[in-house]
Order: structure tokens, then sequence, then C-alpha cells
């Protein structure tokens, strides 16, 4: 159980399927809290929802309206609008009951901001919320009340392709690159979210976190219970980034992790491969940029590829499909909050 459960916001122009909540839920699990999901916005991902559920249950429920929900938010049939309803009615039972520690409902501010559901109806939701639980909200054009008692909020802009997009307008059957960069958080849980919820639909992903040293950490835990998916921690921890050249350990490191991606890239072996942090390693030349965006170009046509880490460099962000950048507006650690085990980490 949190000690202190606080609430997060993402918002921004990012219309689809918001994925930094179920990666943050993934972590959650694998520190043994237990999360309770609902989706508001419809993704043909989201059909590997029961499946994840299903291994990671009872620590995991994810919730999804029934039938199909229209994308645009504009002609809702009275069948669509009783059935978002309900499922506001069924996290709001979750989130009062205690018996979850995070509680997400993903793409209710599109939600709220159509009128479906009263603003009034969620700030009550917020009210209400035990202090124990973690609260997280997501899509775009957030009510103004709801982010002044947000404790943090990450605004997320998409250049480009939407993030959505199975393939780029030179080559459609071409699996996209996407670039996640930016100084705000959930960059590696936007990551985590989506491999996960193609790892449910029998994409097989595999992560590789070039800068995090091999240790537990809540996403490493949690994945070992999903056979789709892979993750490796191939770094050396802390980096320190005065302006000096790295540590040895930190190159030798880097160098290691390239070739272990470039192993698992034209393996064959996945649908999807992240490559967490990366844009990190590139900043602080631990791997020269020309060639991760000379990979861009070379990797296998049907291999979905994301790179994530701030201060993605220009070359990279030039080369990829979609940039989703991840914008601080407002963060906890401001407040003296330090990072909570299965909420950072």
């Amino acid at each position: 159980m949190l000690k202190t459960g606080l609430i997060q916001v993402y918002t921004g122009n990012c219309a689809g399927t918001n994925f930094v909540p179920l990666g943050l839920g993934l972590r959650a699990v694998g520190r043994n809290l237990r999360v309770h999901i609902s989706c508001f916005t419809p993704s043909e991902l989201m059909d590997g929802a029961l499946l994840i559920s299903d291994l990671l249950k009872p620590n995991l429920f994810i919730h999804q309206p029934q039938g199909e929900q229209n994308v645009t938010g504009s002609d809702w049939n009275p069948t669509e609008i009783d059935d978002i309803k309900r499922s506001f009615k069924i996290s709001k039972e979750a989130l009062e009951g205690g018996q979850f520690d995070v509680v997400v409902l993903n793409g209710i501010n599109r939600i709220v901001n159509q009128g479906i559901i009263p603003s009034n109806a969620l700030l009550d939701l917020i009210q209400r919320k035990p202090k124990h639980v973690e609260l997280v909200l997501s899509g775009p054009d957030a009510d103004k009340e709801v982010l002044e008692r947000a404790d943090l909020i990450t605004e997320m802009v998409t250049h480009g392709e939407k993030e959505e997009a199975l393939g780029d307008s030179d080559d459609p059957d071409c699996a996209p690159t996407e670039v996640v960069t930016g100084n705000g958080k959930g960059k590696t849980t936007y990551c985590l979210g989506k491999a996960m919820l193609m790892s449910g639909i029998g994409i097989r992903a595999k992560i590789l976190q070039f800068i995090k040293s091999p240790k537990a950490y809540g996403e490493v835990r949690a994945i070992e219970k999903l056979p789709g998916l892979d993750i490796e921690t191939l770094g050396e921890g802390f980096l320190r980034t005065s302006g000096e050249v790295p540590d040895r350990k930190h190159l030798d490191a880097a160098r290691s992790a390239w070739e272990a991606c470039l192993r698992e890239i034209f393996s064959l072996e996945y649908g999807l491969v992240v490559l967490d942090e990366i844009n990190i390693a590139t900043r602080y030349a631990l791997i020269r940029p020309e060639r991760v965006r000379e990979l861009l170009f070379l990797k296998p046509r049907n291999l979905h590829l994301i790179l994530s880490g701030r201060n993605a460099h220009k070359d990279v962000m030039d080369g990829a499909s979609s940039v989703i950048e991840m914008k601080e507006i407002k963060h906890p650690l401001k407040k003296g909050i330090k990072a909570r085990k299965g909420i950072e980490f």
C-alpha cells in the first residue's frame, strides 16, 4: 500500500490511446500494488488487455466499455453514452472502495470535455480519493479545475504522425519508428504500456534499457510474468552529466548495449523493440547519433521501433515517423515528494 497517493494528469494533443498510465500500472503491479484501469479511448491494442489482466491477476484489473466507441468523439449514440457512464461508475467504486492502490481513468479528460461525464462528477471523484490511492487521469483538454488539483501534470505533444499510425506516409506497410522525449514524466512508462499491450495481441516485444542498472525495478518484476514481453537492463545506473567525459564503465556498458540492440533488432524475433533511454546515451556521447539515425532506415521494415529519453538528437527525431514530447507542467519533486516504490521505480 502507498503511504500517500497523488493525482497525476496526462493531457495534451494526443487523441489516441495514452500508454503512459498502462505502463505505470505495469510497474506498480511489479511492486505488488493493486491497479484498476478503465480505458475510455478505443484502440486495436486494447484487444490484448484481457490476456494481460489474466496473466497479472489479482494485481491488475483492466476494464473497457463494451461495444464499439467512436474515435472522433462526435455523434455518440445512447448505447455508447450509457456504456461510458457505467464504466465511470465502476471506476468510482474501485476508487472509493480502497482495495486498489492505483486507479486509472485513461482517456477520461476527453469524455469530460465532450460533456458525457460532467466535470463536477470528476471533481467529486478527486475529492473522494482515499489518501493512499494514486489517481491517474489522461486525455486531451483536461478540465482547468482538475489541473489545479493535480500533483503532477505532463503535457504530451505529438509532432508528425499520430502515435497510433501503423506505418509512415512513404511506405504504409513499414512499421513506424517513434521517438519519445521531453523533460516531463512518462517516457519510459509510455514504452512499457505500449509494449505490454502489443505483447497481449501476440506481437512479441523486447525492451532494452540503456542507462538503468540491472535491479529488480517494478517493471522488471511484472514483465517476468508476461511470456510475450522481454526486458534487459544494460546500463550502469546514474549517469553524471556535469559536462565531463563519462566514466569508462558507462562507455563500455553503452557499447555492449548497442551491440545487444543490433542483435535483437536484426534477429527478426520481435515485432516491437524499445530502446529505453537511448536518447540520453546519445546526448552524452555514449553512442553516436549518426549510428542511431542510420538504424532507423536499416531496421526490418515490419519492426516497430521506439526510442525514448530526454534530449533526443535532432537528426534522430527528423528520421522518425513521429515524435512524442513529454512536457513537464507540474511535478511533485518540486514539492519535496521523493520517488516512490511502484510509481517512479
